[in-house]
């Protein structure tokens, strides 16, 4: 079974805490099984809690009140350990710690300015204070009475993710895949342990006698718990004693009992319980459970039987498992006595008991309203008040119907029944939300609120009093943590509602804790948008790639085509083109300037010729001439 979130048991077992995924600090009392805290931290959306952790604290160490310096100090008395005030300690994403006080029911100190990152681990010890770890490198030691830094150094290059204190309050061991042994004195590393394969997530140390102590640790994918010795002048390179588990552990815990004899209690992921009893002889093999514990629910009596899982345990002083089964809507908390006659212990509880118990204890839980204050004839409703049921008088006037024909006008089919009637369906919707929220018939509520028709809404939120307001808002803040067509008919109310009763809703003081539910569930759910729409992108690649390559597939070759397109051939184009510029160009030029050479060269002989003869007929001019 994965953890939902971070859980704790207090240091006495009388309560037990649990910060989840939405970021809201639930604390049980483990004696009646009742919730009696249920806390929402500023900013729990985007600074969610990381971590928890229980502080045992004085009343003046809890809070930021000092003690006075002149007081001498003295052994505290019985008295003064009762007066021990429970203290939850939760680390943020933003590097900082809320400390929530349980008897005063609020914060009592917000620590700041110590770490940059997530907090990653919690440790408290009466004898050393508040020790925290972060994603920054970097161990805090606080002072409570301030609320400040007592002391920070730097835990190495790799994330803490658990912390433990040595009984004497001199000694700090911090934990990454190797185990580191810190003097607090002069914050330097004593010694290291050495094989785990993945991130520790649990350590305890236990001290059997005034001399001997031993760490318990168990890490993440291990199906096994390691025990160490601390000792300074030994090197042990392998732990001394393995326990081995069917799962990886979920919460560890560790009593010492008679003779020396180490009782550990541990829960595993696959929703059982195993109990070792555990004595320190230098055994080496690994232990098997002594004892292993299972929930089992009796449903109708079948011959299946289904598994509660168990989520946590503790250990009492009386020896016996305190052990939280279930689921944290459904939470119970039982003490078991062991019984080691067998290796298995199966507990058989009734589904629907458990339920019922359960649903009273819820009731009882959330009913405490306050009283209405009456000033003069004017009555003041305060927040969470229920509707009041008017009082009818009995005398009335006019003819009194018979209850079949009342019935059949409170019915939704009334209007369509009445000849000559306008169907309206907003009042008789009214009337029936307002007996289904006085008298919580989920029938009632049912048949009125799962309906798609926005006329028939709008009529019913028109016609609502204001009183009725905050039962329905509760209602429809139950619907959106539904399923999707559930969220859908919510959401079509809301809108309306808002959109109606605004003035109504913004002058009420109480109008952040009534919609606080409703905005943080929004946050949450846009959170998740952006992945969504990522992976919906991918999924329609994805799709269409095999669509595409479907169509590719099936595409019949040998279809006759529409249209047909020859491209001539290139080389036949190609001499047809050199022929015709061959022929037309080349050659006709060649025989014009030829004939054109032949006859100027013809032309220029004729001249020749006729200009010889004139120059001979001016010779023979000339010797005639002579002669006379």
């Amino acid at each position: 079974m994965a953890s939902t979130g971070y859980s704790a048991f207090s240091q006495d077992g009388q309560y037990y805490a649990v910060c989840g995924n939405d970021g809201k600090l639930k604390i049980w009392e483990t004696a009646s099984g009742r919730l009696k805290h249920e806390y929402t931290p500023n900013r729990h959306l985007s600074s969610p809690c990381s971590v928890i952790g229980w502080i045992s604290a004085s009343p003046q160490s809890a809070g930021n009140v000092s003690p006075s310096p002149r007081k001498r100090r003295r052994r505290k008395s019985i008295s003064e350990e009762s007066d021990r005030k429970a203290v939850v300690a939760m680390g943020s994403t933003n590097g900082k710690i809320t400390l929530y006080d349980v008897a005063a029911a609020a914060v009592s100190a917000t620590l700041e300015n110590g770490h940059s990152s997530t907090v990653t681990a919690i440790v408290w010890s009466a004898c050393t204070g508040l020790i925290t770890a972060a994603d920054d490198y970097h161990l805090v030691e606080w002072n409570l009475q301030e609320n400040g830094i007592k002391c920070k150094w730097k835990s190495g290059k790799a994330k803490v993710t658990a912390l433990a204190i040595l009984s004497n309050g001199k000694s700090l061991l911090s934990a990454e895949r190797i185990i580191k042994w810190w003097n607090l004195a002069t914050k330097h590393v004593i010694r290291t342990f050495t094989g785990h394969a993945g991130h520790v997530t649990f350590l305890h140390t236990v001290q059997v006698d005034g001399t001997t102590s031993y760490l318990i640790s168990g890490a993440r994918a291990d199906s096994h718990l390691s025990v160490w010795a601390l000792d300074k002048n030994k090197n042990d390179k392998a732990s001394i004693a393995t326990l081995a588990m069917q799962d990886e552990a979920t919460s560890i815990s560790i009593l010492v009992a008679e003779e020396l004899q180490v009782v550990i209690l541990v829960t595993t992921q696959s929703g059982q319980a195993h109990v070792f009893k555990y004595q320190p002889n230098g055994h080496t093999k690994p232990l098997k459970p002594s004892l292993n514990i299972v929930v089992a629910a009796d449903v109708n009596q079948k011959e299946t039987v289904q598994q509660i899982p168990i989520l946590a345990g503790h250990l009492t002083e009386d020896e016996k498992l305190l052990l939280a089964y279930g689921n944290y809507l459904n939470l119970t908390f039982e003490k078991v006595k062991p019984d080691f006659s067998d290796k298995m212990q199966c507990l058989i509880r009734s589904e629907k008991l458990d339920t019922k118990k359960s649903k009273e204890r819820k009731e009882e839980t959330i009913s405490k309203v306050k009283p209405t204050a009456i000033e003069d004839d004017v009555e003041y409703l305060a927040p969470g008040i229920g509707i009041p049921t008017q009082k009818r008088s009995r005398t009335t006037s006019g003819s009194q119907l018979l209850l079949k024909d009342r019935l059949e006008n409170l019915s939704l089919n009334a209007d369509a029944n009445t000849p000559g009637r306008i169907p309206t369906k907003g009042a008789n919707m009214t009337q029936l939300l307002m007996q289904a929220l006085n008298s919580k018939d989920k029938t009632i509520l049912t048949t009125v609120l799962f309906t798609k028709n926005e006329t028939v809404i709008r009529n019913t939120i028109a016609k609502l009093p204001v009183q009725a307001i905050t039962p329905l808002l509760k209602e429809l803040t139950l619907m959106l943590q539904g399923k999707t067509y559930v969220s859908k008919i919510a959401v079509m109310w809301l809108q309306t509602l808002i959109m109606t009763h605004a003035a109504h809703l913004m002058s009420r003081p109480d109008i952040a804790e009534m919609l606080s539910p409703i905005l943080s569930f929004i946050d949450a759910k846009l959170t998740l948008l952006t992945a969504i729409q990522r992976l919906k992108g991918r999924v329609s690649l994805i799709t269409g790639q095999i669509s595409q390559a479907n169509e590719e597939h099936t595409k019949d070759i040998t279809e006759e085509s529409l249209l047909v397109y020859q491209d001539p051939d290139s080389s036949d184009e190609g001499a047809e083109k050199d022929d015709i510029d061959l022929s037309s160009e080349s050659d006709d030029d060649w025989e014009e300037m030829s004939d054109q050479d032949v006859q100027d060269e013809q032309d220029e002989e004729d001249n020749r010729s006729v200009k010889f003869e004139d120059d001979d007929d001016d010779d023979v001019d000339d010797n005639d001439s002579m002669h006379s």
